[in-house]
């Protein structure tokens, strides 16, 4: 690196250019009197005692005051750059503790490379969310982002966790109550990408890494668009999601109860019919060809197609709906996801009532 690279990212630490040529002057013999750094800076010599404070301070130079006369030190390059790096680290930590996260627009892309800046978005994403939230993260990055998911649980979203390496099982195992912070919870000995999602809406995809490397060219993108957090969601449901092992799984709302995000209505009700009871549900539905609506009030669930918590009944991956008795005979309902209608099912609900028949 030329000496006019090192100038400049000295002044960008915020030295005069007096202070650089006079650690350059010293660096150049890794040691000198104060006067023979005067002379090769062109300074005075008492000005040198001043500016090596200041060197000393930054972590540049050392000071031998019992040799006669004085001699300045440089100190090694990568104790000096080290020293830079900590204070850089601190700037860091002080800026995170006075910085007011911007109110999320979900718009846009943004690609991110600290991890520090990569959880705070999976916190931001996990306090927005209002119905559901799945979260892929590593074991080690669970206690970071805890808080977050029981607040989220708290406000009622069906939060559901996979765990992935490292540390995978130390970290479940230490778990006292995972009911607290997700309502289903799977761990998986491998390194998937990372992946948190919120409401079909927005959320975060990225390198493993990014969460459990160092700096390097790891990163992950932050996206605000339900076609992209849908098509997300369908490469974890079905590449990542079903390679996990059940760690826990809540027990469902009492019933009757009504769930407004038909995707928790559907693992609802998969979790009591599993149990062996006869559900009636009360929806209202929208035909998939023509959008005309209607009212289906105490239709039998006869089924209950999902691959989210055990048992898996789905046909495929991605599907989730429920299979109801109607006058016409058996009828499937799919969840109007924003972004997405759905494909495969005869009708589309954002809300159902379950009772017990």
């Amino acid at each position: 690196m030329s000496e006019s690279r090192i100038r400049e990212h000295l002044g960008a630490f915020g030295l005069s250019t007096t202070e650089i040529e006079t650690y350059l002057a010293l660096a150049r013999r890794g040691e000198a009197t104060t006067g023979d750094v005067a002379t090769a800076a062109d300074v005075s010599q008492g000005y040198v005692y001043e500016v090596a404070e200041t060197l000393v301070d930054r972590g540049l130079v050392t000071v031998d005051e019992g040799a006669s006369p004085t001699v300045l030190r440089a100190r090694p390059a990568a104790e000096a750059v080290a020293e830079l790096s900590t204070r850089l680290s601190d700037l860091q930590s002080a800026i995170d503790d006075v910085y007011s996260e911007p109110a999320a627009t979900d718009v846009g892309f943004e690609v991110v490379r600290s991890r520090q800046t990569v959880e705070r978005r999976a916190e931001r994403f996990l306090g927005d969310a209002v119905h559901e939230a799945f979260v892929v993260v590593p074991a080690t990055s669970f206690g970071d982002l805890k808080e977050a998911m029981a607040a989220a649980v708290d406000r009622g979203v069906f939060v559901y966790c996979m765990l992935v390496a490292p540390d995978t099982g130390v970290v479940a195992d230490a778990v006292d109550d995972f009911g607290a912070y997700a309502h289903v919870v799977r761990t998986w000995e491998a390194r998937p990408q990372i992946i948190v999602l919120r409401d079909a809406r927005a959320g975060l995809v990225g390198s493993h890494g990014v969460l459990t490397g160092r700096h390097g060219d790891e990163y992950a993108v932050t996206f605000g668009q339900p076609e992209v957090a849908n098509g997300f969601y369908g490469n974890m449901v079905s590449n990542v999601w079903p390679m996990g092992d059940p760690r826990h799984v809540s027990d469902p709302p009492e019933l009757p109860t009504t769930v407004e995000y038909f995707r928790n209505g559907v693992t609802t009700a998969a979790q009591h019919l599993d149990a062996g009871r006869d559900l009636v549900a009360d929806v209202t539905v929208a035909d998939t060809g023509s959008d005309h609506e209607l009212d289906l009030d105490g239709v039998p669930v006869r089924e209950a197609r999902q691959s989210l918590v055990p048992p898996v009944t789905s046909s495929f991956p991605v599907e989730n709906a429920l299979v109801v008795e109607t006058e016409n005979g058996p009828a499937s309902i799919g969840g109007d996801s924003p972004g997405f209608d759905p494909y495969f099912e005869d009708f589309a609900a954002r809300r159902v009532t379950l009772r017990e028949a």
